[in-house]
């Protein structure tokens, strides 16, 4: 019976980065994953940010490799129901980039899984599920029962990773603790691949386009991978479901009935099945107990409406690399990986509080047409918000910073000022037909 220091399973950006810094600290590493690669999981619709960029640039993987034929979004456009519309963008490069990508996931996956080869100490078995573990006593070997391709098969290991999502087998095996669960704010994602989508606006093809429909949904066109655009439908879980149909029937019904969404897809065609989730979990499981410990989504998920899943996929396999590494060299279980689950906890737990604020606010709630008029309108169109909101999706600023009440106050009242000076330089000219015109 083969014998590890750690067994993953999972092998897409959680236990497929985490596997790369453990091999290159020498660690006896098997990883297993029920998929074989290339291919996209099961439910994915990923922005790749640049601070995203940055972590994989730490594991040294080709960006001409997994964004091949992908092209690179330099601006996000929202477009706030019909009351106004917004450039986003990235003014500071992060690790020499300002832009980012829709990315292809069964292109980044099969980079991550390839790699491994580079690591004598790491072992990746696709096509292999896992069956089951006995859990030891602490300081012994546990065993792991796998299935590989109809055969069973048992290794025994110190520690067991689970890094095998939000519906995590590890998890429910070790009987894994919530310790938060927001269900109050609870969304539904259904998406799919297209072609002949029509530019966001004529010359405009380097564009990320979200529309905050202001009535319990959101939709989202991501320009992807060969020539393909992801094109997003969310809403809130209790009206998606509400809706009469099949999920392609909701999804077509709700493109078509949004102008502004469905005038982008008039001439186009969907290429791919429909993807989804009907309820997107927002919890944290407890992090580890004796012999087993969980990363990314097995450990922690939120909504994707921040676009932060990758991120900290990859930083919580970080994290986690490091209390192993810590661990290996001879620290114990409990402190070892009592501050990983802390430093994780850390990491994440701001953004995840951010975000469910910020689902709740632009999807779960509908603001007074004279408030989305005025404040937001001067708010949202202050290119100061812009430059403060990338600062927040790359991490680079903590989430309570975005809109202080001062900040927020400065920028509602030079927005005003900014609106009023242009309607009074351009009061002599003839009305924009453009319903979202400044």
């Amino acid at each position: 019976m083969r014998t590890y220091d750690v067994v993953i399973v999972g092998g897409r950006p959680a236990g497929a980065s985490l596997a790369l810094r453990l091999g290159a600290a020498g660690m006896q590493v098997l990883i297993v994953d029920q998929a074989s690669f290339p291919s996209r999981p099961a439910v994915s619709a990923a922005f790749v940010l640049p601070h995203t960029l940055e972590l994989l640039d730490e594991l040294q993987l080709a960006e001409r490799e997994y964004a091949a034929a992908t092209p690179k979004l330099r601006r996000f456009n929202l477009e706030f129901a019909r009351y106004f519309r917004t450039e986003l963008h990235f003014d500071e490069p992060i690790a020499g980039r300002n832009y980012c990508y829709a990315i292809d996931r069964a292109k980044l996956d099969a980079c991550l899984w390839n790699a491994l080869a580079r690591s004598p100490t790491v072992t990746a078995q696709s096509a292999t599920r896992f069956a089951g573990v006995e859990l030891s006593r602490p300081g012994e070997l546990h065993e792991v029962r796998l299935v590989h391709e109809r055969k069973d098969l048992t290794v025994r290991a110190r520690a067991v990773v689970g890094a095998d999502g939000r519906y995590s087998p590890v998890a429910h095996a070790v009987a894994a603790p919530v310790l938060v669960n927001r269900t109050d704010v609870e969304t539904s994602l259904y998406y799919a691949h297209w072609r002949g989508v029509l530019d966001y606006a004529p010359g405009v093809s380097d564009a990320a386009h979200i529309h905050a429909s202001c009535d319990g949904f959101s939709f989202v066109f991501m320009p992807s991978a060969d020539g393909e655009t992801m094109v997003v439908a969310q809403g809130r879980s209790d009206r998606y479901l509400a809706e009469l149909g099949t999920p392609q029937e909701v999804y077509n019904h709700l493109l078509r009935a949004r102008p502004l969404v469905q005038r982008r897809l008039r001439d186009a065609t969907q290429v791919s099945p429909l993807s989804g989730i009907k309820h997107m979990g927002n919890k944290f499981r407890q992090a580890f107990g004796p012999g087993w410990v969980l990363v990314g989504d097995a450990y922690h998920q939120k909504d994707s409406l921040d676009a932060q899943g990758i991120y900290d996929a990859l930083l919580g396999a970080k994290l986690l690399a490091e209390a192993l590494i810590d661990w290996q060299q001879g620290q114990t279980w409990q402190a070892a990986l009592t501050r990983y689950e802390s430093r994780a906890w850390a990491a994440l737990k701001p953004m995840f509080d951010a975000t469910m604020d910020r689902v709740k606010r632009e999807i779960y709630s509908v603001p007074p047409p004279a408030v989305a008029r005025t404040v937001l309108r001067y708010v949202l169109t202050h290119p100061a918000y812009a430059r403060r909101f990338a600062s927040v999706v790359t991490r680079r600023l903590p989430p309570d910073k975005l809109l202080p009440p001062r900040i927020l106050l400065k920028l509602a009242a030079q927005g005003a000022l900014r609106h009023n000076k242009h309607r009074l330089l351009h009061r002599n000219q003839p009305s924009s037909t453009d319903p979202l015109s400044v």
